[in-house]
């Protein structure tokens, strides 16, 4: 009988909703770390799908996909790889547009 209650239901998507929390949390350090604006929609092409309203939004797909790709769980612990991995990719985009 207690399966059915609203208190199971939600102690059920607990873990999820505190995932997401981290992950908007790590996405608004990234962005920070690295000066991007996070209401801007500047990087919105690079790192996200497109469809983001928001740099910060944009910086939450992308961590989500390198958190899957690199088979981590979203945590303050994956911030320097994530944060390594934002640089390489923020390297590779000038050398890009710098030499075509």
């Amino acid at each position: 009988m207690l399966d059915h209650t609203p208190y199971r239901l939600f102690t059920s998507d607990t873990p999820a909703l505190a995932n997401r929390r981290v992950i908007r949390n790590l996405a608004a350090s990234l962005c920070v770390a690295v000066g991007i604006n996070q209401q801007d929609r500047h990087v919105v092409t690079l790192l996200g799908l497109g469809g983001e309203r928001s740099n910060v939004e944009a910086m939450e797909t992308w961590v989500r996909d390198q958190l899957a790709r690199h088979a981590m769980e979203p945590s303050r612990e994956s911030l320097p790889t994530l944060l390594s991995a934002l640089l390489r990719l923020e390297y590779d985009y000038d050398e890009e547009r710098r030499y075509g």
